[in-house]
């Protein structure tokens, strides 16, 4: 069994068969499983292909969790992430269960074109091979470096969901029909020696053997658990826990005016920090969509506009960087996680205090309760992160009872 303090190199060892890992099981196990985001996805698939019995439970009337893909914003076909999108080149359990699902991949980063770096107030452009060494700078001033090292590989290499990154959660989906159960609240979780009795907002109670809960730390102080969670997991459920702030707006231009200066649309913008992209740089489309990605306390000031004002501040911002953008009729769409009312933020973010007192904890099953999700795993903030801590808890749930067998 998979210890909450397994090492990184020995959870991609232990994974590295997945998908399918487990064996087919003698001891079927009642499993209800809190959250249809990929940790939630990714636990009922295995414990289902071991003949477990699952059932998913979630608040939102879609699956996919911080997996979103925008579709039809703007016009008929168009999609964009307000989600996870990026795959690095070493992140092996995204990539084996992509090709698992036969998902297209398609480069992540323009493979042409310039790239903008703008830090302290000057613009500099740069090849895809010099923005590696200019994203590798930048990414250790703004990422933790524990995280930093799980987003490994040459940039060049890293892939995306041709078709958006929604599909992922679709095949999950696709495999579990029948067994997931959308827009119904968890509001209290029970156990007993008889095992585990979980509540719903619409009063429905569904019984089981165990439950894994992959809800975000900032979403379930909305559910009661009795008996109550242990110490520090209350703790960093009231906020010992510290999570990133994430907004992404788009924004769609008539025309991709920054080509004609063979720009690609990109930009590293080192001073606030702040990401620019150009998420349908592959497509043949005239229009053109730009892609403004703000974290922690930039993220929080643009949710503090209304969208004209958050239009209007990221415009003046961008003609910086790409001149001529402020210069066209343009529409807009933001996505901000801290208002999502079943995230309440982007992604776990500890300090070196919280996480040596809190990691170990926050992962920790208690009785038949096993909890899930990327704040488990210490590859926060990615796909990869989520699909380890399912794959480990699915693990755990079967071996304990081939282990009393």
């Amino acid at each position: 069994m998979l210890a909450a303090t397994t090492s990184y190199a020995q959870v991609r060892a232990e994974t590295s068969k997945t998908p399918g890992a487990l064996e087919p099981t003698a001891s079927p196990q009642n499993v209800i499983i809190i959250g249809a985001g990929i940790s939630g996805l990714v636990a009922a698939y295995e414990l289902a292909s071991a003949g477990h019995t699952v059932r998913i439970l979630e608040a939102r009337e879609r699956f996919g969790g911080r997996v979103l893909t925008l579709r039809n914003q703007f016009n008929a076909g168009d999609f964009f992430e307000a989600g996870a999108v990026r795959i690095p080149s070493n992140h092996n359990l995204t990539l084996a269960y992509t090709q698992h699902f036969g998902l297209n991949l398609k480069p992540f980063y323009p493979q042409k074109g310039f790239f903008v770096s703008f830090k302290k107030g000057q613009r500099t452009l740069l090849s895809l091979e010099e923005l590696e060494k200019q994203v590798t700078s930048i990414t250790r001033l703004t990422t933790q470096p524990q995280s930093t090292q799980r987003a490994g590989g040459k940039i060049d290499e890293w892939k995306k969901i041709a078709e958006g990154a929604d599909l992922l959660p679709t095949a999950f989906a696709a495999s579990l029909k029948g067994k997931i159960y959308l827009g119904d609240a968890v509001t209290r979780v029970e156990q007993s020696s008889l095992g585990v009795r979980v509540i719903c907002q619409s009063g429905r109670i569904y019984y089981g053997d165990c439950a894994v809960c992959t809800v975000p730390l900032p979403v379930l102080e909305k559910i009661n658990f009795y008996p109550s969670l242990s110490s520090p997991k209350q703790n960093a459920i009231s906020g010992g826990y510290n999570y990133r702030a994430a907004t992404r707006m788009f924004v769609e231009y008539p025309e991709r005016f920054w080509e004609k200066d063979n720009l690609n649309g990109w930009a590293v913008i080192a001073d606030r920090p702040e990401e620019l992209w150009q998420p349908n740089w592959d497509s043949n489309s005239k229009a053109g969509i730009l892609h403004a990605y703000f974290k922690d306390k930039n993220a929080l000031a643009m949710d503090a506009l209304n969208s004209e004002e958050r239009l209007r501040s990221l415009l003046q911002r961008w003609e910086e960087i790409l001149p001529g953008a402020n210069n066209y009729q343009v529409r807009a769409v933001s996505y901000s996680w801290n208002n999502d009312p079943w995230s309440k933020a982007g992604w776990a973010y500890p300090s070196s205090s919280q996480e040596e007192k809190l990691f170990n904890e926050i992962g920790r099953r208690e009785g038949k309760i096993y909890f899930a999700g990327e704040h488990t795993s210490a590859i926060r903030g990615w796909v990869q992160g989520a699909l380890e801590s399912g794959i480990k808890t699915a693990q755990q749930i079967h071996n304990s009872v081939h282990l009393l067998s």
